[in-house]
């Protein structure tokens, strides 16, 4: 079976690594070092299992360290991300995830600069109000749910960002 990848952010986007749940589960049943020293470590263990690239390094430790602390229940501040933020919601099935693979397709096919990321935890999706699935959040706007439009209309979605979803999603009656 593959290992589970958690997608977090670093930097400009979101970064999908392996391993990453065992890695803090062992970090926090190990005896207590200086941040320094954890910090060092988890980027170690990182590193031993995903690429890192070298120049990197600093935004990722960053970012671990950030997400090790959450892992932990403390409070910390979210990374701000930069572009667009897309967010495919889905019960994990079959239709679900392969809307999610054609959402990522387009992303890369028309070099769009974006932090994709799919949804399935049910506690996540509440947030959202959704009664129907997939459903496409673009920037914190719900602006498709309950079908998988074509490779054109998701390209055009993608491309306008929520304004013109926005003008859509009404011009079609909804």
């Amino acid at each position: 079976m593959a290992e589970k990848i958690t997608q977090i952010y670093i930097g400009r986007g979101a970064v999908g690594l392996t391993g990453l749940a065992e890695i803090f589960q062992e970090l926090a049943r190990s005896p207590v070092e200086s941040s320094d020293a954890l910090q060092e470590d988890l980027l170690r263990r990182v590193a031993a299992r995903n690429y890192v690239p070298p120049e990197a390094r600093p935004a990722y430790r960053q970012a671990l360290w950030r997400e090790f602390r959450r892992f932990r229940g403390e409070e910390v501040e979210e990374e701000p991300a930069s572009g667009l933020v897309i967010e495919v919601l889905g019960l994990g099935c079959a239709g679900c995830r392969s809307f999610y693979q054609g959402v990522m397709e387009i992303l890369a096919r028309h070099n769009i600069m974006a932090a994709p990321e799919y949804i399935t935890d049910p506690a996540r999706l509440k947030k959202f109000s959704i009664g129907t699935f997939p459903a496409l959040v673009i920037n914190g706007q719900v602006v498709l749910s309950g079908r998988i439009p074509s490779a054109a209309e998701l390209a055009k979605l993608l491309a306008g960002g929520p304004k013109e979803a926005e003008v859509r999603e009404r011009g079609a009656g909804r």
